[in-house]
């Protein structure tokens, strides 16, 4: 029986080729990544502390302004104390929602928007409400916006003399009587709105004029509003003491 020879293979290095490199040689290659990822991480965390955290881009300036009038110093100033905004404050961190809800509770502001303006002043847009009448609630006289609330108590003293005062039950803006009446105001022409002392709502449809020299109108709805207004002059013209034209197809005075 022949014997056959062990054979020993040998790996030969191939030329130009390095050894399989070890572990640590991965980790020198690998540390310039981790750097540089750490450096990253720095920068942003050290730019979001800037921002966030410190007055560096903070609040300098809070403006209020409005694009339908013109605001009133009282009007400024109480909403820039309503937004409570500590000078300083970074900017960043303002919280926008709280800012506008804030600048809500000033009782002459119907809307509001707030926005940022970098590096340091916030923008507060509001909408002015407008008062429509005068009415007396709780004892105490109350500007009517449009929608018939009754937004800011005032001195009897210090009513806009173009107001019309309206006697009223309950004002608001869910009151019908409230709508009907202001619907009428709207609709009075100059000529005739200087002739009128004052309104009554007794309903939605019984809203009657008080005229300066003692006269009545009974107006009824706003419905006809137009027609009403265009036919006044004439009845006015006649002689008497109440003046009736809830249906301007009928009209009725009476002495």
């Amino acid at each position: 029986m022949t014997a056959t020879p062990e054979t020993e293979s040998v790996v030969r290095p191939v030329p130009g080729r390095s050894p399989n490199p070890g572990p640590h040689r991965s980790s020198r290659r690998s540390w310039p990544y981790l750097l540089a990822a750490f450096l990253v991480l720095a920068v942003l965390g050290g730019g979001g502390f800037v921002v966030y955290r410190t007055p560096l881009v903070g609040v300098q300036q809070v403006e209020v302004v409005t694009a339908s009038c013109e605001l009133g110093a009282d009007v400024v100033d109480a909403v820039k104390s309503a937004a409570d905004i500590p000078e300083g404050a970074p900017l960043m961190g303002i919280d926008l929602v709280a800012v506008r809800r804030n600048a809500l509770t000033v009782p002459q502001i119907a809307s509001a928007a707030v926005s940022r303006r970098w590096p340091h002043e916030l923008l507060i847009t509001v909408t002015q409400r407008t008062p429509m009448a005068v009415t007396s609630a709780n004892g105490a006289m109350w500007l009517l916006d449009a929608t018939g609330l009754p937004y800011l108590k005032v001195d009897r003293s210090a009513v806009p003399g173009r107001l019309l005062t309206v006697a009223l039950a309950t004002p608001g803006p869910h009151d019908a009587p409230t709508l009907a009446a202001l619907a009428v105001i709207g609709e009075l022409a100059a000529p005739i709105r200087v002739m009128v002392s004052s309104v009554r709502a007794r309903s939605p449809y019984d809203v009657e004029l008080d005229l300066l020299d003692g006269r009545t109108v009974i107006w009824g709805s706003p419905d006809k509003g137009a027609q009403k207004i265009q036919i006044l002059p004439a009845v006015l013209a006649q002689p008497g003491k109440t003046y009736d034209i809830s249906d301007p197809d009928y009209v009725t005075v009476r002495s």
